[in-house]
């Protein structure tokens, strides 16, 4: 009985020793877990603080996306708006390059109109020196027909030929001095009856002078004598009369002068 009693206390005290190494196995175990568990709630906690840190992160960086959006589509806007405006300016300009351009051909349409119409004014005006040129020359030949008892007087003098009374003035128009010769040779060679005709005076113009006519000219050369046919004179006024143009004839109503017997 004893024997058995020994047995039973030794395997008591095998298996109480193999107990109290099971339980400080368990113990160290779990005192790994408690470190494990303090370790891993660190780590959470340093997690959680990362994660607040990334959420502040993206909530920045989200409003800055959100402005610089903003900030764009205003600047577009603004861009957009700057090219209609210049567009508009643009259009404004051509428009008003296009009338420069229109204003600039007119102009130069009227200066070429004005300067054809003086060089018409000077060729006119060539013409008309032409034909005071050739008025004087008749009226130089004219007053060489006239006898040498009736020459002309000095300015103020009074010349008295058979009735009518005959003034000369340093001064008197082309056209009186013409008008003077004329009557000057019907009182000094009185016409032939059968040579009885109107005499053409052209009118007085404001910007031609009278020429005298036809029929003035042809009383000249019946009053000079034969010998005076040859002379210079007579040639100078032969050919003025040749060379004087049909359209220098007067187109206005002429006074009619009857010579007398």
């Amino acid at each position: 009985g004893k024997c058995s009693e020994i047995l039973s206390a030794t395997e008591l005290r095998v298996q109480l020793v193999q107990k109290e190494q099971e339980l400080a196995r368990a113990k160290e175990a779990l005192q790994a877990m408690k470190a494990d568990r303090k370790r891993l709630k660190g780590e959470k906690t340093d997690l959680v603080s990362q994660m607040q840190q990334l959420y502040a992160t993206l909530e920045s960086r989200e409003e800055q996306l959100r402005d610089f959006i903003r900030n764009y589509e205003q600047h577009r806007k603004e861009s957009e708006d700057a090219v209609k405006a210049l567009a508009k300016e643009k259009d404004l300009l051509e428009r008003e390059k296009w009338e420069l351009r229109r204003q600039a051909k007119e102009a130069t349409d009227h200066a070429a109109a004005l300067r054809s119409q003086l060089d018409l004014k000077d060729n006119r005006m060539k013409e008309l020196e032409a034909e005071l040129a050739m008025a004087k020359q008749s009226l130089a030949t004219l007053t060489k027909d006239v006898p040498k008892r009736h020459s002309l007087a000095m300015p103020g003098e009074t010349v008295l030929n058979g009735n009518q009374e005959w003034v000369v003035q340093a001064d008197l128009p082309l056209t009186a001095a013409i008008r003077q010769s004329q009557q000057t040779l019907y009182h000094s060679h009185p016409p032939h009856p059968a040579d009885r005709q109107a005499v053409r005076v052209s009118p007085c113009h404001s910007r031609q002078p009278s020429v005298i006519s036809d029929a003035s000219a042809a009383e000249g050369d019946r009053s000079s004598t034969p010998s005076d046919i040859n002379s210079p004179r007579h040639r100078t006024h032969s050919l003025w009369r040749q060379s004087r143009p049909r359209s220098e004839e007067p187109s206005q109503p002429y006074c009619t002068v009857t010579r007398g017997s």
